[in-house]
C-alpha cells in the first residue's frame, strides 16, 4: 500500500580533509570556520570560487566545474559565495550565492542553484510536513487525517469517509505513522538535484526534490515539495505554505497562502488564493477564492472571486463565481457538511446550506436553504423558486456541457510516470449506473403512488410531475446506451463477443475520490492498482447483470432501441447547439460573428459528437444485419 524507502542519507562521494594550502585559499578569499577540522571535501576539491563563507560545524563540499547560463544570458559559475553555512552537504556543480542569515542542515544536491535567500534551515525530528493532521470536510476536526507524501485520492477518500471499517483505519493509519517516523531520522533537510531556490524569504523544514522550482516564496515552513525531473514542481512569488505537501507538476503561485494541506499531482493553486485544512488531488485548479476544509477529488475547479467552498466533498467539479457553503447552524458548531458527487457544478452567486448530498453531474442555481439529499438521482437541475429547491431529475444526462466536460478531462490528464490517483474516465460507469437504476425506482414509487399530483416531494425538494416523466425516460435512454455501447464496442473489438461474461451476483460500485470499483473490493486497497488495469473484466461481469448475452431476440432488440435513442440524442443535441449560433447568441457581434466564431459545421467537438453517433449507429445497424448477432 504504501512504498517504504530507506530514508537514511548515505555518503554518495569520499571526502577528505582540506590541504594547508587549500585552508589559506579559503582565509584569503574572506571564508571562516568555527573549527577549520570539521570541513571536508571531495578528492579534486578546488577552492577558488568559495568566497565571504562562514562556516559552523561539520560540512562537506564537492567540486565546482559547471557553469550556469541563466535565461537572461548572465552566466554564473558554480561555487558558494556570500554565506554561512551550518553542518551542510554541498555537492558538486552547486551555485550559492548571497544567504543573508543560514543554510543550516541541509544536503544541497548536484548540480542546484541557490541564491538570495534569507533562510534554510532544518530542525531535529522533523517529519517535513509528513503526519500532518487535516481537519478536512468536518471543520471541527471530527474527520481529520494525517497527510503524507504518497497519499492518494483513493487512500484519504477511505480514511475520510469510511470511519466505520475500524480494522482498515487502524492498518492505514500504522503505515502511514511508520512511514512518517523513518522521515524523522533523516539528519538533513534535502534540496534535489538541478533545483532552484531564488529570492525566498524564509524556509524551515521543507524537503524540495529534484528540479524544483521555488522563487520568491515568502515563508514555506514544514512542509514536502515532491518533484523531479521530467514533472517539475513550482512554488512562486508570494506564496505563504506551513504544514503542507506537494505533489510532483504543481504549480503555487502568485500570493497563494496554504495552512495544512496536501496539493496533489499537476494541481495549480494560484492568484491569492486561500486554503486551510484542504486535500486538493490529481488535477485540480483553484484560483482567487477561499477553501476551508474541502476534499477536492480530482479535476475539481474554482477560478473566480468571492467563492467560498468550505466543509465539503467535491469530485470533477466547478464552482462558480460568487458560489458560497454554509456549514453552520449555530447550534453545536461548525459540524455540518456537503457531499457533491462527481461532475457538480455550481452557477454563479449559489447557495448551499449544510447538511447537503448532491448526486453526480447536478447543475445547482440559486439559494437552497432546505438540505438536498438528491444523491440518487444524477443529473439533475437544482433550481430556486420562491425560497424552495425544485429538482428536474436527469435533464443534465445529455447536454453539451456534460458531454464535453467528460471528454476534456481525460484530455487534460497531463500527469507523467507513475501516478498516485486512480481515475476512472468513463462517463457511464457502473457506479453512474447503479445511481441510474436507483433513480428509476424512486421516480417510479413517486409517480405510481400518487400519479396526479402536481409536485412531488424528495430528499428535502420538489420534483414537478412532468419533470418526474421525462427524467424516467431519460434515465432509461442512459440505460440504453450504456448497454449498447458495451454490445457493440465487445463485438467490434474482439470480431464478437470474445467471451460471453460470467453472470455474477449483481454488486454495488463506488466512487472513491473519481475511482470507482465494487464496494466489495473496497477493503483491499493494496489491489487497486491491479484493479484497475483489470477494469474491463469487472465491467464485463457487471453488463452480464443486465444481459442475457445467450438470447439474441433480446439483444437485437437492445440495439434497435439503441439505435433510435441515438438518432433523437443526436438531433437534441445539433438542436440545442443551434442557441450557441443564432438568435441572441449573436447579440454584440455586429457582422463578425461567423468570423469569431465559427459555425456549427466547422466547430471540431460538435463534428466529433456527430461523426462519433454516425458511428455507433452503423455499427449497430451492421450487427442486426450480419449474421454475427445470431452468434451472441
Amino acid at each position: 500500500m504504501i512504498n517504504f524507502c530507506t530514508f537514511a542519507q548515505k555518503t554518495k562521494f569520499m571526502y577528505r580533509k582540506l590541504t594547508k594550502q587549500e585552508l589559506e585559499t579559503l582565509q584569503n578569499q574572506g571564508c571562516t570556520a568555527d573549527d577549520w577540522g570539521n570541513i571536508e571535501v571531495v578528492e579534486d576539491f578546488l577552492p577558488d570560487f568559495i568566497k565571504n563563507v562562514q562556516f559552523f560545524g561539520h560540512n562537506k563540499m564537492g567540486k565546482f566545474n559547471k557553469i550556469f547560463k541563466l535565461e537572461n544570458g548572465v552566466k554564473r559559475h558554480s561555487g558558494i559565495f556570500n554565506a554561512t553555512l551550518h553542518n551542510c552537504v554541498i555537492e558538486n556543480d552547486v551555485y550559492i550565492a548571497d544567504i543573508h542569515n543560514v543554510i543550516a542542515n541541509y544536503e544541497i544536491q548536484q548540480g542546484s542553484f541557490l541564491t538570495n535567500i534569507g533562510t534554510l534551515s532544518k530542525t531535529p525530528k522533523t517529519a517535513f510536513g509528513n503526519g500532518v493532521l487535516v481537519a478536512t470536510v468536518n471543520e471541527n476536526g471530527e474527520r481529520k487525517i494525517p497527510i503524507f507524501e504518497q497519499i492518494s485520492a483513493q487512500i484519504a477518500h477511505i480514511l475520510v469517509f469510511y470511519r466505520e471499517k475500524t480494522e482498515l483505519q487502524n492498518k492505514i493509519l500504522a503505515q502511514i505513522s511508520n512511514f512518517c517516523n523513518n522521515i524523522m531520522n533523516i539528519e538533513r533537510g534535502i534540496v534535489g538535484e538541478q533545483a532552484k531556490i531564488l529570492n525566498c524569504k524564509a524556509i524551515l523544514n521543507v524537503k524540495i526534490g529534484a528540479g524544483a522550482i521555488v522563487s520568491g516564496a515568502e515563508l514555506l515552513e514544514n512542509g514536502t515539495i515532491s518533484s523531479d525531473l521530467t514533472t517539475i514542481t513550482l512554488v512562486g512569488a508570494g506564496v505563504i505554505a506551513k504544514d503542507f505537501i506537494f505533489a510532483k507538476g504543481v504549480k503555487i503561485i502568485d500570493g497563494t497562502v496554504i495552512e495544512r494541506c496536501f496539493v496533489g499531482e499537476n494541481c495549480v493553486i494560484s492568484k491569492h488564493f486561500s486554503a486551510t485544512d484542504c486535500l486538493f488531488f490529481a488535477n485540480c485548479e483553484m484560483m482567487n477564492g477561499e477553501a476551508v476544509s474541502v476534499f477536492a477529488a480530482p479535476y475539481s475547479v474554482s477560478h473566480h472571486k468571492s467563492s467560498l467552498m468550505i466543509a465539503c466533498s467535491l469530485s470533477f467539479a466547478n464552482i462558480g463565481s460568487g458560489t458560497n457553503m454554509s456549514n453552520h447552524a449555530y447550534k453545536l458548531g461548525a459540524v455540518h457538511q456537503g457531499v457533491m458527487e462527481r461532475g457538480c457544478k455550481f452557477g454563479s452567486n449559489s447557495y448551499l446550506l449544510f447538511p447537503a448530498h448532491i448526486g453526480a453531474y447536478t447543475m445547482i442555481l440559486g439559494s437552497h436553504k432546505n438540505h438536498p439529499d438528491i444523491d440518487d438521482l444524477p443529473f439533475s437541475y437544482l433550481v430556486e423558486e420562491n425560497g424552495q429547491s425544485i429538482l428536474i431529475p436527469a435533464v443534465n444526462i445529455f447536454r453539451l456541457g456534460t458531454l464535453r466536460d467528460v471528454k476534456k478531462w481525460e484530455n487534460r490528464d497531463k500527469r507523467c510516470g507513475k501516478k498516485l490517483d486512480f481515475i476512472t474516465f468513463d462517463f457511464f460507469n457502473p457506479c453512474i449506473i447503479n445511481k441510474i437504476e436507483r433513480g428509476i425506482e424512486i421516480l417510479k414509487n413517486l409517480t405510481e403512488k400518487n400519479p396526479d399530483a402536481e409536485f412531488y416531494e424528495y430528499g428535502n425538494c420538489k420534483i414537478h410531475r412532468h419533470s418526474a416523466k421525462k427524467a424516467l425516460t431519460y434515465y432509461q435512454d442512459a440505460l440504453t446506451v450504456f448497454l449498447g455501447d458495451f454490445v457493440c464496442e465487445k463485438t467490434f473489438v474482439a470480431g464478437a463477443l470474445h467471451s460471453t461474461p460470467i453472470r455474477a451476483q449483481k454488486s454495488e460500485w463506488v466512487d472513491l475520490a473519481g475511482f470507482v470499483l465494487p464496494k466489495s473490493e473496497l477493503e483491499n486497497v493494496e489491489n487497486f492498482a491491479e484493479f484497475s488495469e483489470n477494469y474491463q473484466k469487472y465491467l464485463d461481469k457487471f453488463v452480464a447483470n443486465f444481459l442475457d448475452f445467450e438470447n439474441k431476440t433480446k439483444i437485437k432488440l437492445l440495439l434497435e432501441n439503441y439505435i433510435s435513442v441515438l438518432k433523437t440524442l443526436k438531433i437534441r443535441l445539433l438542436k440545442e447547439a443551434d442557441s450557441e449560433y443564432f438568435g441572441v447568441a449573436r447579440i454584440g457581434y455586429r457582422n463578425d460573428f461567423e468570423q469569431v466564431r465559427g459555425t456549427i459545421e466547422s466547430n471540431e467537438f460538435l463534428q466529433n459528437i456527430s461523426e462519433n453517433f454516425d458511428k455507433k449507429i452503423e455499427k449497430a445497424e451492421k450487427m442486426i444485419e450480419n449474421p454475427i448477432v445470431e452468434k451472441l
